[in-house]
């Protein structure tokens, strides 16, 4: 089965559960890889993008909300950082509006201090709620309008990434190579991140065994999403499926926590014909909730 067709399958299933949402998530998907009947280089087109190990797109589970999340090379791999940016611009517009200028030109200034072939990404939200989209742009240190989460990084973290929403949201991410003793209390000197901080660190101990200081524990990427006015609306931690006991077991519990409504990506997942990328929990003031990437095989 070519990458195309088993595509295909996923998004039918998705569609079985949720008609309308899916409907229109599908539209959008269609729009945003439709450079991939064009590409000058169609023998690399499903295996180039560091997004789903390979795979031009990624497709999420989120338990108990049927619908499709997806997220996306929106341009072919031959075309630049900068002509890629004017393209996913313009699928996000055709979703929910786009970004307001001010974000941007925030994306623009990340991009100019960029190395990556590929550090552009779009990404689509369609359930019963509406649809929304979101930019994502590969960034290597803390890009103005992220400065919150300057001081929740340690001198060996990573950054990742910058997300942006129509909205006026940010979420920065980074990377953490190893869990030590005083991570928790780095996170909690922000009062305002403090009772998320702790609420997700009881949710990692739960998933892992460990929570933020604990060294025996795997690395970790984490994420701070914030809204317009630079108020906290979220704290994150992503992880593989192996520091949470398996693939096995974190399908048994996602569908144990909710996932039961909307079970289709867990059944293919099951089946082999979705593969586990990163395990997400997410802590807001309204609780904790969980999401996990997969590529399609």
């Amino acid at each position: 089965m070519t990458p195309r067709a088993a595509l295909d399958r996923a998004l039918a299933a998705l569609e079985r559960e949720a008609p309308q949402p899916v409907g229109r998530g599908r539209r959008a998907l269609e729009r945003a890889l439709g450079w991939t009947a064009r590409t000058r280089w169609p023998e690399v087109a499903w295996q180039f993008s560091p997004l789903a190990d390979g795979v031009p797109v990624e497709l999420v589970w989120r338990p108990g909300r049927p619908g499709l999340f997806w997220t996306a090379e929106p341009a072919a791999p031959e075309w630049s950082g900068a002509r890629c940016l004017t393209r996913a611009l313009a699928l996000l517009r055709s979703i929910d509006g786009g970004l307001p200028c001010g974000l941007r030109s925030a994306a623009r200034d990340v991009l100019a201090h960029v190395d990556e072939p590929w550090p552009v990404w779009a990404a689509g939200r369609h359930d019963a709620r509406g649809d929304a989209s979101k930019l994502y742009v590969l960034c290597r240190r803390v890009p103005p309008g992220a400065e919150r989460a300057a001081p929740l990084l340690r001198a060996d973290d990573r950054p990742m990434m910058l997300g942006l929403a129509h909205d006026g949201g940010r979420e920065f991410y980074w990377a953490r190579p190893t869990r030590i003793a005083g991570d928790l209390w780095r996170l909690c000197a922000d009062r305002e991140i403090e009772p998320l901080a702790r609420a997700l660190d009881a949710a990692l101990a739960d998933w892992t065994g460990g929570g933020f200081d604990d060294e025996s524990g795997s690395r970790l990427g984490l994420s701070l999403a914030l809204d317009a006015a630079s108020r906290v609306i979220a704290l994150a931690v992503f992880m593989r499926v192996s520091a949470a006991g398996g693939a096995d077991c974190v399908r048994r519990r996602l569908l144990a926590c909710g996932g039961d409504a909307n079970p289709a990506l867990a059944q293919l997942w099951a089946d082999g014909h979705l593969r586990p990328l990163l395990l997400t929990l997410g802590a807001t003031r309204a609780g904790t909730a969980t999401a996990i990437g997969l590529r399609i095989v």
